[in-house]
């Protein structure tokens, strides 16, 4: 039988490119060629080692074969929403892990992916979510289209429910993080909720986290740190890595 492959939020070329890396400057450092040559090779190379194990160990656990922390995080926000009916927006869908989990959870609801699914992320595609609804069963229930989360090609009000998960931070066309959670809550009806996952205490990308909600039309709203809702390795909750991220749920006003 086949089963559903989800890509992990570690991009894998990223890997390559550090193991590349690691891999020359390990090489200078060894080769019998001019001493300063190898110890700067060393010193340079110590950071780069670093970098590379993080990303094989966060790699190694957000991936079902490791500790599958991605679909973990997928399970708790979907897990926030109340709603058990209605129209659903999965904003930067990937692989479409979360989106197929909410249209297996709530059959009564008419789910829509959306994704840029640009280059940077090979592993990503609609092609590859399609697959995986159909392999999951709920090809029926769930559409997904390509677009900017900078620029939904929705209607105002057009959904009951909208969630995303560690997208926001990625979206490049639109730096004013506030401008681009007011137009994921374009699209949401009144009285409708969201559920976002992001490192949204990054002061770098979003700024004074109380003000930014603070610009949004929202009630209800509540701000969960994600290692408050969910036990984490520790080396996941570097700054680098989920240390920074928070689920916020609410109700638009």
């Amino acid at each position: 039988m086949a089963k559903a492959k989800y890509s992990t939020w570690i991009r894998r070329n990223r890997i390559v490119m550090f193991a590349c890396i690691v891999t020359v400057l390990l090489l200078f450092s060894l080769l019998p060629i001019n001493l300063i040559v190898r110890i700067v090779s060393a010193v340079i190379l110590i950071p780069f080692i670093y970098i590379l194990f993080v990303l094989l160990y966060t790699y190694y656990q957000f991936s079902s074969f490791g500790g599958n922390y991605q679909s973990k995080i997928h399970d708790i926000i979907v897990s926030y929403i109340t709603k058990r009916s209605g129209k659903l927006l999965d904003i930067g869908t990937g692989s479409g892990s979360l989106i197929i989990k909410a249209a297996k959870a709530l059959p009564k609801v008419e789910a829509i992916g959306i994704d840029y699914w640009g280059s940077d992320w090979g592993g990503y595609s609609p092609q590859l979510c399609e697959s995986n609804a159909s392999i999951e069963g709920v090809a029926d229930k769930v559409k997904f289209i390509q677009g900017s989360a900078s620029k939904l090609p929705f209607a105002d009000g057009e959904f009951d429910m909208v969630v995303s998960c560690l997208t926001f931070h990625e979206v490049r066309d639109e730096r004013d993080k506030a401008r681009l959670l007011k137009e994921a809550l374009r699209v949401l009806k009144k009285g409708g909720e969201f559920v976002f996952m992001d490192l949204f205490y990054d002061k770098h990308r979003f700024g004074n986290l109380k003000e930014l909600i603070q610009q949004l039309n929202v009630s209800e709203v509540e701000i969960v740190k994600l290692d408050k809702a969910i036990k984490l390795p520790r080396l996941l909750l570097i700054k680098q890595c989920l240390g920074n991220a928070a689920i916020i749920r609410g109700v638009k006003g």
